[in-house]
């Protein structure tokens, strides 16, 4: 479905990198390869493309800030690009080989050839079995096993609000925040999670709440607690020149607090940001990590509050020159490093990092944008997520997590909203952000409050997919190939298994219409007919009220 070009477009020959290590992996008959790049799960498999076969439009995007990071004219290296998400070490097949090193690696596809570039390791691929999930197991149970850990059940059985959107269109303050949770309370949705978003804080870095616009935050995090929610907070790394003095202003001699320059050793490295250049401490170090994380830790006990949501940890905010504590770092380890804080917070949400398989963290999707063309991209992303070893997946949230995209007079589309909800009723992870009661019509809110529902409904089957994920790595949303191995659904993304039992199949266009690939078996779909496969269904003109979900039945 995806074509090569989109990936050949950001990247070089290898030959033009100066690499001690680089192989080649000739493709075997029917071979497809996924991994390594969670945020651009809709351009895989990575396959040499047939240009006589059909596609459709939106395949062929490259807008948006997602997609920010293509057409660099250099190697896709996981050292230093993270496509504003996570990477992993990993690539993985249909004919049951993968790949893996425990250090970052740069990649391309050439041809239908797969070129490896290792700085530390010559890179060959491992024959585990013959299919895809075989391959995948394989890896797992060999480089990062899952130990039985997992996020709070609250994050996956009800589902979670976030104030982002609300409150930077109507302003970011306490008394707005309150107000979203009051509303949340009376709209009649249900929610285990709230999620109080960036702009609290005095300054980047600051453990304390802005006292001008945040004067009572125990009482925010109470109110969220009384209402029966669990309260989590935004928080990030950066650090700004009025924030922390001890640190900011490092001097020779002292206490390797902050990440330094390869260059000047003494200096602090900055560090390019979405909210301008500053500084950050190293958490690669294990004794600043720990600092950080007790910070964080005597915060949340301060404010009453149950958890993080960690933004950062994006490799290419840091230029070739930050030296981290170990001279051998990239940094991509410092983006795992920053996920190694969330292990102390069973309520998390990172959206960026490196090799976090096997990790009890929750993945949400990079910021994805309202529009048809992103909304398609939400699913194959999501299954990829799965495959890197990080099942506790969702998408971003529901409409868009772009602020940009809700203040008065944008276009706002309110079947593109509801499409986006029904996409993740049934996902491990459901959010809202943009408050359905303000931005819908009541007809309309009562649609997402039915599908919120669902997801409620579905909460003790998905929470027996996570324990089943804990304890093996088995994705929770699963790939048609994965689950259904040789059957011709190598390139099929618009839908996916949750689990072994339900095959879900959302609407992402805008004329209402998906087409289903049902495998042999009986099913029997959401409106109580049942089907037996193999087939495929063009389904037309599907109402907004409808999710078309199909369950595997004996």
């Amino acid at each position: 479905m995806k074509h090569l070009w989109i990936i050949a477009a950001f990247l070089l020959p290898i030959s033009l990198m100066a690499q001690p290590y680089a192989s080649t992996v000739e493709p075997l008959p029917g071979e497809y390869w996924w991994g390594a790049v969670i945020e651009k799960g809709y351009v895989q498999p990575y396959f040499n493309f047939d240009s006589n076969q059909q596609r459709l439009p939106w395949q062929e995007i490259e807008t948006g800030v997602r997609n920010a990071t293509l057409g660099k004219g250099e190697p896709y290296d996981l050292g230093l690009h993270g496509s504003k998400g996570f990477t992993a070490p990993l690539l993985v097949s249909n004919k049951g080989r993968y790949v893996w090193s425990e250090r970052p690696f740069a990649f391309e596809f050439q041809e239908g050839v797969l070129h490896l570039v290792s700085k530390y390791e010559p890179l060959a691929p491992v024959t585990a079995g013959k299919t895809l999930k075989e391959a995948y197991l394989a890896a797992c149970r060999k480089h990062f096993p899952f130990d039985g850990r997992e996020p709070a059940e609250l994050m996956f059985t009800k589902p979670q609000f976030n104030n982002w959107i609300e409150t930077v269109v109507l302003g970011i303050n306490q008394e707005n925040a309150e107000k979203f949770v009051d509303a949340l309370h009376e709209s009649g949705f249900p929610c285990g999670v709230v999620m109080i978003d960036g702009g609290w804080q005095r300054y980047h870095g600051c453990r304390d709440f802005n006292p001008d616009t945040f004067p009572d935050a125990v009482r925010l995090f109470d109110k969220i607690h009384d209402y029966g929610y669990k309260g989590i907070l935004w928080c990030s790394y950066f650090l700004t020149p009025d924030s922390r003095p001890e640190y900011v202003n490092y001097r020779p001699g002292g206490q390797n607090i902050l990440v330094r320059r390869k260059d000047k050793p003494n200096e602090a490295a900055l560090v390019w940001w979405w909210s301008g250049i500053s500084v950050t401490m190293d958490l690669t170090a294990p004794a600043v990590r720990k600092k950080f994380t007790d910070e964080l830790k005597v915060m949340a006990e301060r404010f009453h509050f149950d958890g993080f949501k960690f933004d950062g940890g994006d490799p290419e905010y840091f230029r070739e020159n930050a030296l981290f504590s170990e001279p051998w770092m990239e940094p991509a380890d410092f983006g795992h490093a920053f996920n190694l804080v969330g292990l102390e917070f069973p309520y998390n949400e990172y959206r960026a990092g490196f090799k976090a398989g096997g990790l009890p963290l929750v993945l949400r999707l990079h910021d994805v944008g309202h529009s048809w063309e992103e909304l398609a991209t939400i699913i194959p992303d999501m299954l990829v997520a799965g495959l890197c070893g990080q099942p506790y997946v969702f998408a971003d949230m529901i409409g868009g997590g772009l602020s940009s995209c809700f203040y008065p007079g944008k276009s706002f589309s309110h079947k593109l909203f509801i499409r986006s909800c029904q996409i993740q009723a049934l996902t491990p992870m459901m959010q809202f952000s943009a408050a359905p009661w303000r931005v819908l019509t009541p007809e309309e809110c009562e649609i997402c409050r039915k599908f919120a529902n669902l997801h409620v409904d579905f909460g003790p089957y998905i929470m027996e997919q996570v324990h089943h994920a804990s304890a093996t790595g088995e994705p929770i949303m699963r790939s048609m190939e994965y689950e259904f191995p040789g059957c011709g659904y190598e390139k099929v993304d618009t839908q996916f298994m949750l689990g072994p039992k339900y095959l879900v199949a959302p609407v992402v266009r805008e004329d209402d219409s998906v087409t289903v690939y049902l495998p042999a078996g009986r099913w029997k779909d959401d409106q109580g007919k049942k089907w037996r496969g193999p087939k495929v269904l063009n389904l037309t003109n599907v109402p907004l009220e409808r999710l078309p979900y199909f369950e595997r039945v004996k």
